[in-house]
């Protein structure tokens, strides 16, 4: 299935859009974040503890350290694998989803709900 998040293209350095998509738990959240001239899409869920990495302000990364940052464990993620490198989940990766651009969209794909 593939969710349709807009505006991308005039996404800076680290900055993020949020979207939603459907499972079979409900409705769940990721982000489309730019990093390095590409797009990158991730599941909004820490590998420590399955809660929203940031505080509900679709603020993930921090340039100071150039990770993507979990607020509440301090988990950090290399934004362009998802790779935890620092904290209690390292070695671990957060969900990844295909995304590529579509005039000025991107356009994220993510499983079917069973």
């Amino acid at each position: 299935m593939q969710i349709r998040v807009p505006e991308t293209i005039s996404l800076k350095q680290g900055e993020t859009r949020m979207f939603t998509f459907p499972s079979r738990y409900g409705d769940l959240q990721g982000f489309v974040i730019r990093y390095r001239d590409a797009l990158h899409a991730y599941e909004n869920k820490c590998l420590h503890w399955p809660i929203p990495l940031d505080f509900g302000d679709g603020e993930f990364y921090y340039e100071k350290i150039d990770r993507i940052v979990c607020k509440n464990h301090g988990a950090e993620y290399d934004p362009a694998t998802g790779i935890c490198d620092a904290g209690p989940c390292q070695g671990e990766a957060l969900t990844r989803f295909p995304v590529i651009l579509d005039g000025g969209d991107a356009l994220v794909t993510v499983p079917e709900p069973e």
